[in-house]
């Protein structure tokens, strides 16, 4: 990969490492994408400044670069702040009007592909705690059905498990503004950095909407981070990335009963009687 890299790129490359599919090398980093990919968002952006990783062409001024019958970009990393929920108000863009987009669908999808799969698993410890997240995600996607979720589209994030992922344009998408703030919230509950205040400023400084409050809940609901982990799991990782769920599991339902108490001031919530009579 070095000699490829310095063929197509022009770049020296002394020190490689191969880490979570990505080759990084000083401040830069190559990684396989499908050859379809759409980069039109980032060409947007890239005409507004937005602070993000640049993508850097080939030598044949192209962005796909060809390497073994694979597709690569290559990245270069700037300097970028650390995220935190100010972050995530300051860059909060409007990108499209609004639209009704089908969470339910996508999860239900995602469930039943994890639920056929789940017994070739090699981790007794993700075949036990498979049918309790499976439960949660239900009650998501029971929840999603019953509220009116018609809001504009903002840029948003296809996963938020870092602040590496939050300044990669190929994390990018369009999504209610809901999905990135829950996303970081779930995140910052497990590192114990989380802070509810941090959490209510936000919205009161962002003005968010009954139905974004009501997208937000269902979003907390839905067990993104235990699907990232099986996923990790199924594709030969050890399975200590479920310790933390499983140690916080009390802790996170403590918290969905808290914030279904604290928004009821601001907007009626469907009751998911197990988690908030108990």
């Amino acid at each position: 990969m070095k000699n490829a890299i310095r063929y197509y790129y022009e770049l020296e490359v002394n020190d490689l490492e191969f880490i979570d599919g990505k080759y990084f090398f000083d401040n830069y980093f190559l990684v396989e994408v499908d050859s379809s990919i759409d980069l039109s968002l980032y060409e947007y952006l890239k005409q507004w400044h937005f602070p993000m990783y640049e993508i850097l062409p080939n030598k044949e001024n192209n962005y796909l670069t060809p390497i073994d019958k694979k597709t690569y970009m290559l990245l270069k990393i700037t300097k970028m702040q650390d995220v935190n929920y100010e972050i995530l108000e300051q860059f909060t863009w409007i990108l499209a009007e609004k639209k009704e987009l089908p969470w339910h669908e996508l999860w239900m999808k995602k469930v039943d592909s994890y639920e056929k799969y789940i017994e070739l698993s090699s981790s007794a410890l993700l075949r036990s705690s498979f049918f309790y997240y499976e439960g949660l995600a239900e009650n998501a996607i029971s929840f999603y059905r019953q509220i009116k979720h018609e809001e504009p589209l903002y840029l948003s994030h296809k996963r938020m498990n870092s602040d590496f992922d939050y300044w990669n344009p190929l994390n990018f998408t369009l999504d209610y503004r809901a999905r990135d703030i829950a996303e970081y919230t779930k995140r910052r509950f497990f590192e114990g950095k989380f802070q509810i205040q941090d959490l209510f400023l936000y919205f009161r400084r962002m003005h968010f909407t009954k139905e974004e409050y009501l997208l937000f809940y269902a979003r907390m609901l839905f067990p993104s981070y235990y699907f990232d982990c099986y996923d990790a799991i199924m594709m030969g990782k050890e399975d200590c990335c479920l310790e933390c769920y499983f140690e916080k599991r009390e802790a996170y339902e403590e918290l969905l009963k808290t914030l279904y108490y604290q928004f009821l001031p601001y907007v009626f919530l469907p009751k998911i009687d197990w988690l908030i009579d108990s």
